[in-house]
């Protein structure tokens, strides 16, 4: 089990990170977004002891950083004893983790800060899914560009985070149209196009990832050809649209399966978004 998190780091952390962050998603409520506003525009403009201060504040967040820390000191404490003495490999694995978790958290609130200026939002739920997708998309993009292959367990743990990237999404859609019509919302026709068009980028990526994992636990996904990772997204941007060259064909089983999936979600989110965008504009003429 070590052997396999520390061979697999990033895909495991990126699974627990998952599930958590599903976890806090739901927890969160817009007075956590208020609380953070009265320090500043974003997470990257608060003071360190503040930012740090709120980060810390909830129940799940302590429980994800203390499991990151864990993880990290595992793998690190296993490679470390490789080329050290065992108290040695002690003593410098759990400085490390500690650095290591700081790092990972602040590229979570880089992110944050960056979504935050990107859309005006007044739901913390929706900051925290938009910021967790995009980071947990970026390790899966990393990982899968140092892998030439998947066997069966990373396969499956690949498609569960993906498929929790997945429902995530179809959450972000819901409050993206639920902050539209609220009433106090800062969501107008100006910047909901921007939440409109990250929407459906973050859809088409999650739905690339899922045929790229697909292609490279199976080489025979796609016509027997091994296609890269742009070739892939080129494909999965031209089914999102149901327009389908025919240039690139699913031939496996999990393959047709994401094809069907991605002509449904393109239905499902293009139809709601494009009616919630005119349902704004003709608000702003009224």
């Amino acid at each position: 089990m070590i052997d396999f998190i520390s061979d697999n780091f990033i895909l495991c952390i990126t699974a627990v990170y998952v599930l958590l962050g599903m976890i806090m998603s739901i927890k969160l409520k817009n007075s956590d977004m208020k609380s953070v506003d009265k320090y500043g525009k974003s997470f990257a403009e608060i003071p360190f002891s503040i930012r740090h201060r709120i980060l810390l504040n909830g129940k799940w967040i302590k429980i994800q950083c203390a499991i990151t820390v864990v993880m990290i000191y595992a793998v690190m404490f296993v490679r470390l004893n490789e080329i050290f003495s065992l108290p040695f490999a002690f003593l410098i694995a759990l400085p490390v983790s500690f650095l290591l978790a700081f790092v990972f958290f602040e590229g979570i609130l880089f992110v944050s800060a960056f979504v935050r200026r990107l859309i005006s939002v007044n739901s913390a739920s929706l900051n925290v899914m938009f910021s967790s997708i995009i980071f947990i998309l970026a390790a899966l993009c990393f990982y899968f560009t140092t892998r030439e292959g998947l066997n069966f367990y990373q396969f499956l743990l690949s498609q569960i985070c993906l498929g929790c990237c997945y429902v995530m999404m179809l959450f972000v859609l819901i409050l993206v149209l639920k902050e539209a019509n609220s009433g106090d919302s800062l969501l107008t026709f100006r910047n909901i196009w921007k939440s409109a068009f990250l929407t459906i980028m973050l859809f088409i990526i999650v739905l690339s990832l899922m045929s790229y994992c697909c292609l490279m636990h199976n080489a025979n996904a796609f016509d027997g050809v091994k296609y890269g990772i742009a070739d892939i997204f080129y494909y999965t941007a031209i089914t999102f649209a149901t327009v389908g060259y025919g240039d690139i064909v699913p031939v496996s089983l999990s393959a047709k399966a994401i094809s069907v999936l991605t002509v449904i979600t393109s239905i499902l989110c293009i139809t709601v978004l494009l009616s919630e965008i005119a349902g704004l504009k003709k608000k702003s003429r009224d």
